[in-house]
């Protein structure tokens, strides 16, 4: 049996089973839970000011712990606020923002601490007769030196709770009066979460931005000083007069905090504050966020800040988010007006030796380009811009008497369509621009204000007509600089007069702002006309001024989800606009103004009601195209940040605006493999490609650097330490030191494993007689010098295996060595986790504040380590067991989606059945009738409410059951998995000690081999350099024995020679001095004749001499 099983394995697993059940611990963070606990640790109901258990002492106590940004917030606060009472004698307003929607780790924890902190809340709820504090938590407020982490304080339920009942009464806003009783000390919350148990109605909302945006009233922040919202509000609010933005997170994408930034940086918005004349209106913005210390990154996945953190964990593609600013720049500069803005856009501020001194790294940000200062030409002339050219034949005169300039007969590529705007709307371009003031005389508006129009404004009008062969434009415009008061021109200067009906979509809560720039600072070409030449007035009442527009506006603003509808022919919007248009095209003659439209494709903020079906739209959008030719809708889309989270949002945008067949790929690897280089860049024919696809579909305008009319941020980045004090982590935090303890661990253990597979070489089975080959060097050599040879190749053979040995001692003492310091790590590591847990014992209260801490929670309850997922599990989908499991799971979420499919049909039922009943109501029935038909429709509602709470709960209990049976199904699963990875393991060990075997007997007979010679062959490069190293010595050695023979043979017969030299010289000298031996005999004889010879005359003469 055990064979059959083996035989499975290997007929359906890979050869390399080791690496099929491999599996890494990962570390994994949930990238909500990281945003919401990068604010607060822990949440309890005595944080929150709008629960009737708020304690605001114990919150200020518990701050530095549970949310050292908070805390960091706050004294920011307070040291502005000191420094610019001794500097300028007053106080500035502050505009606080978080991005997060939430009860407890948002803005709402903000101004729970701002409460405590003494401020004012500018509205209050009183609390229902009867209202009243749990008991817990009351135990809990009892005593204010209680720890966070007290078994009393029971943690805030979350979002996804049950509300409970309400508590308070309706929020009340306070008067002006009772705001400077507490001037300069107040606040506004504006929160799309709600509070008191309900929500910031529209009306609340406009009176607490007229109250903040007060002129002169509040310019200081006399009524209200600090403005606090979360990211429901980041849009479509202006926030006048503010010094300071607080931002609680970094933003993902620029374009966020550009649209937070924006809310303070609106036209003029500053005016009530003083104007430097070099720098303008500095606004200081400071973003939080929390620093990693380097010795935690490794178990922050290596992040050195909380947004690091978020954007790892949300596991983003940096290569897109790198694309994104490359598409930004390009589709800058293939913008419609990217000649005429330049003045406006190169505008930079020029140095000033009295320029504000501003914090190691903080962000000015003006940018711009400098430019030869030249005087600013200011238009003159009445509201109504008049004709910029005189008429021509090719010119578009209107009833109204504008002059639209002559558009082509179709789309114009990049470079025909930048020469067609120099020679026909050159009159449009900004011009030079030099510092100062352009808010100082500008008036506070009202009812009626008739407001001169920017070059841009008077350029779009003028532009996207109805002639204009382009279908869609994209306006990508900064905040603040009047889109709503461009697409208002340019829709009532053409089309209105043309005849086309405008829909104007926006978000819910902006539908009624369209009115500022119809009624207050008029756009309406119609109705400025009336105000300059008829002395209109505008009256106060809405209903008498919507009676000033045309019917072209018949059909009131709308959202996002009720165009949706529209389009899918789902509401009376589809009704009007058949009568109109027919059904055919029910677009036909459309001026189709979206603003937000970045919410279109990136609007995840949007709630699902709100969502659009873009799918619908776009497909209503290529229908109108098509079908109706010139005479098909006109789409004009308004954002100033068009990509929120994907950059591919931008080419979903440009499509609307393009016809079917001029579409451009909305997925990023298609739009790749056409446009952009391996690193996300446009290569050369695909930016090229582009400009030429989005040619005459984008207007650009950026006025963030005209600091003559609009406030410049300066960013400073306030990273906040994710803890003071890292000995608290290694004194409680068992997980932290084990990490510590364990990566040094790992270290020596890799070192141990690596040495050892050192040791498992050919260096093991080597000797001297695996070298006997060697000795072939002595071949052809004859005695007695071969034993010479023989001797000098012996003693290399020696050496090589000494050391080869001795590096193997090395190896081995280094081995011992580690396990030495591996087990003294060991010894540290237990003692460590022995001391922490005293340290838990015994320190009790230090360990349950260490529990509260933000590093605690962020780390264990938003960090998980998971495994990775092994080739295995796939691999065992096939074996017969698991695929029963996995059938058996299959039926059961079939089943679960039967019962709900079934529930949500009774549901539909029970509506159409009520639907039904109350058509009856509508037939031609008396009073009577009519009141048996509502009692009818109460019983039935009652009758239906009661089956179907039965009915959902019947069927909830069924899914619950079903999803316990599929639960322990995959109990089962993963039990057969675990066995099947064992059986693979013990497979493993088989076959490795099946191959130690092995390689031991190959060892064996190498080793015979090389012994008589047969195998001379090394594979170990270690083996290999010692052997040429010595066979070269041994070379040099041999060369020595031969050089030193010749030397002695050569020394042998030069002393042979010298011998004989001797020999003969001996023998010469001896025959010399033998001569000479002779020569002197006969010398002496001579002179013994001679001396005989002198002495017989000397003899004769004597006796001579004596006679």
């Amino acid at each position: 049996m055990e064979t059959q099983k083996v035989k499975w394995y290997r007929e359906h697993l890979d050869d390399n089973l080791e690496n099929l059940i491999h599996e890494d611990n990962i570390l994994n963070f949930d990238a909500q839970c990281v945003r919401k606990k990068s604010n607060i640790s822990k949440s309890y109901d005595i944080y929150k000011f709008d629960n009737l258990n708020f304690n605001p002492k114990l919150l200020l106590n518990d701050i530095p712990n549970v949310s050292p940004k908070l805390k960091t917030l706050l004294d920011k606060i307070e040291k502005l606020d000191k420094e610019d009472m001794k500097k300028h004698g007053k106080l500035f307003k502050h505009f606080i923002f978080s991005d997060i929607k939430s009860n407890s780790a948002g803005i709402k924890l903000i101004a729970s601490a701002m409460l405590a902190k003494k401020y004012n809340l500018g509205y209050i709820a009183e609390p229902l007769h009867g209202a009243a504090k749990t008991s817990d938590e009351n135990s809990k407020q009892s005593n204010d030196s209680t720890p966070i982490s007290s078994p009393v304080a029971k943690p805030a339920e979350t979002d996804d709770k049950k509300k409970n009942k309400k508590k308070f009464k309706k929020i009340e806003l306070l008067s002006d009066a009772d705001l400077l009783k507490t001037t300069q000390n107040n606040f506004y919350l504006l929160t799309s979460v709600g509070l008191y148990d309900q929500n910031i109605t529209v009306a609340m909302k406009k009176h607490i931005l007229s109250t903040f945006n007060k002129r002169p009233d509040n310019i200081n922040g006399e009524l209200c000083r600090f403005i606090l919202m979360d990211s429901g509000f980041k849009e479509g609010i202006d926030l006048f007069d503010i010094k300071y933005v607080h931002i609680f997170e970094p933003s993902v994408v620029s374009a966020d905090q550009k649209q937070v930034i924006g809310r303070g940086t609106r036209t003029c918005g500053q005016k009530g504050l003083k104007f430097h004349p070099s720098r303008g209106w500095p606004l200081h913005v400071f973003v939080y966020d929390l620093s990693i210390p380097e010795k935690l990154q490794p178990s922050m996945m290596g992040a050195k800040t909380a947004i690091e953190l978020y954007l790892k964990a949300m596991n983003m593609d940096v290569r897109l988010l790198n694309f994104a600013h490359e598409l930004e720049k390009t589709s800058v500069f293939g913008s419609v007006d990217y000649e005429l803005n330049k003045n406006i856009h190169s505008f930079s501020i020029p140095n000033d030796e009295d320029e504000e001194e501003l914090p190691p790294g903080s962000e000015f940000i003006y940018g711009g380009t400098k430019e030869p200062k030249v005087r600013l030409k200011i238009r003159e002339g009445p509201p109504i811009v008049l004709p910029s050219k005189p008429p021509t034949e090719n010119n578009i005169i209107l009833p109204n008497g504008i002059i639209l300039a002559a558009q082509p007969t179709k789309r114009l590529g990049f470079h025909d369509l930048r020469k067609h705007i120099r020679e026909h709307f050159a009159d449009f371009a900004w011009d030079n621009v030099k510092m100062e003031n352009l808010c100082a005389n500008k008036t506070t508006g009202g009812a009626g204000d008739v407001i001169k129009y920017t070059p841009t404004q008077d350029f779009i009008r003028h532009y996207f007509t109805p002639q204009n062969p382009v279908k869609g434009l994209l306006l990508h415009h900064s905040v603040g600089t009047g889109k709503t008061c461009s697409a208002i021109a340019a829709s009532t200067s053409s089309f209105e007069k043309q005849g086309y009906t405008i829909l104007w979509v926006t978000r819910t809560t902006l539908k009624s702002d369209i009115w500022k720039n119809m009624f207050e600072q008029v756009c309406n070409e119609d109705i400025r006309e009336k105000i300059v030449n008829h002395g209109l007035v505008i009256p106060e009442d809405n209903k008498k001024r919507i009676r000033l527009v045309s019917k072209a506006w018949r059909i009131r603003p709308m959202s996002y989800k009720q165009f949706s509808n529209l389009v899918s022919k789902q509401n009376s919007f589809y009704k009007t606009l058949v009568k109109i248009n027919g059904d055919i095209d029910p677009l036909r003659k459309t001026l189709l103004i979206i603003d937000e439209a970045h919410k279109l494709y990136g609007g995840g903020d949007l709630s699902t009601i709100e969502r659009p079906d873009m799918s619908a739209l776009h497909q209503s959008l290529m229908n109108s195209y098509q079908v109706s030719g010139a005479d098909s809708v006109k789409l004009l889309l308004m954002t100033a940040t068009p990509v929120t989270q994907d950059p591919m949002e931008l080419i979903k945008l440009i499509n609307l605006c393009k016809l079917p067949d001029e579409q451009m790929p909305t997925e990023f690897t298609e739009f790749s493999n056409k446009y952009l280089d391996e690193q996300g860049n446009f290569t050369e024919k695909g930016k090229d490609q582009y400009l030429e696809d989005i040619a005459g579909h984008i207007s650009y305008l950026n006025r963030e650097k005209d600091a003559r009319q609009f406030a410049q941020p300066i960013i400073q980045h306030i990273d906040v330490p994710i803890t003071e004090n890292i000995e608290d982590i290694e004194k409680f935090d068992k997980k932290e030191v084990r990490r510590y303890m364990e990566s040094d661990i790992t270290d020596l253990k890799k070192k141990i494993e690596e040495n050892n597979k050192a040791l498992q070489t050919e260096v093991d089975e080597i000797d001297t007689n695996s070298f006997n080959y060697l000795y072939k060097k002595c071949d052809g050599i004859e005695e007695p010098q071969r034993n010479n040879c023989e001797k000098i190749v012996r003693q290399n053979i020696k050496d090589l295996v000494n050391e080869a040995k001795a590096d193997v001692d090395k190896i081995k003492k280094d081995i011992k060595d580690l396990r030495e310091e591996l087990k003294n790590k060991n010894l540290l590591k237990r003692t460590n986790m022995s001391a922490i847990a005293d340290n838990m014992d015994n320190l009790s209260n230090e360990y349950d504040k260490y529990k509260g801490s933000l590093y605690y929670n962020l780390k264990s309850k938003c960090g998980k380590t998971i495994k990775s997922t092994s080739q295995l599990k796939e691999k065992i989908k096939e074996h017969p067991t698991v695929v029963l499991f996995d059938k058996q799971i299959d039926a059961y979420n079939n089943r679960i989606t039967e019962l709900q499919n079934n529930l949500k049909h009774d549901m539909n039922n029970y509506k159409n059945r009520i639907k039904q009943i109350r058509l009856l109501l509508k037939t031609d029935l008396n009073d009577l009738e009519k009141n048996v038909v509502r009692m009818t429709i109460k019983q039935e509602q009652k009758t239906m409410k009661h089956l179907m709470k039965e009915k959902t709960k019947e069927t909830t209990v069924a899914i619950d059951d079903i999803k316990k049976s599929i639960k322990k199904t995959q109990k089962k699963r993963d039990k057969k998995y675990k066995t099947i990875r064992n059986t693979v393991k013990q497979i493993i060990r088989d076959e490795k000690s099946e191959v130690k075997q092995e390689q031991n007997n190959e060892k064996k007979l190498r080793k015979t081999l090389r012994k008589t010679g047969e195998y001379t062959e090394f594979n170990d490069e270690r083996i290999k350099k010692l052997v040429d190293t010595y066979s070269n010595l041994i070379d040099k050695d041999l060369a020595e024995m031969d050089k030193r023979e010749m030397e002695a043979a050569l020394e042998k017969k030069e002393a042979k020679e010298e011998k004989q030299r001797e020999k003969e010289q001996e023998k010469l000298e001896r025959r010399a001095t033998k001569k000479a031996e002779k020569e002197r005999e006969k010398e002496a004889k001579k002179q013994s004749k001679q001396d005989a010879k002198i002495a017989d005359r000397e003899a004769r003469k004597t006796k001579k001499n004596k006679k």
